[in-house]
């Protein structure tokens, strides 16, 4: 644990924020799928809509995880910055009380990006003191 960085915590974060993600979409997908099967259309469109976002939303945000720990290692913000957007649109497909897992993924995902952030704001703010 003597070499866990803020970029390893992230990508676990990430990774749990990701898989969160997509179980409240799955979750919200089985209700729909009640919800078809009880004879509640508009329910079912609804929960069908929101879980087809959350898996989109989980996806991306397990993607962008995976890419922050491997392809994009030298950049970053740019992961950093995609996980905090990913989190916020999961924020704004819930609606603040739907799914308490996409919740909880949410938050991992906002705090992975924020993790992924450190470094380089960290570095920037080196530069600027020595700069002047």
């Amino acid at each position: 644990m003597e070499s866990f960085t803020e970029r390893a915590l992230g990508h676990l974060f990430g990774l749990i924020g990701g898989a969160l993600i997509m179980v409240g979409g799955a979750v919200a997908s089985a209700f729909g799928v009640a919800d078809a099967v009880l004879g509640h259309p508009f329910g079912a469109m609804n929960a069908l809509g929101e879980a087809v976002v959350l898996l989109v939303v989980g996806g991306l945000v397990l993607l962008f995880t995976y890419l922050g720990e491997h392809e994009w290692n030298t950049r970053p913000v740019a992961s950093g910055v995609l996980l905090v957007i990913l989190a916020v649109i999961a924020w704004g497909v819930l609606t603040l009380g739907s799914s308490v897992l996409a919740l909880l993924g949410g938050i991992f995902a906002l705090l992975a990006g924020a993790l992924y952030l450190i470094e380089p704001t960290a570095r920037a703010a080196r530069m600027l003191a020595t700069t002047g």
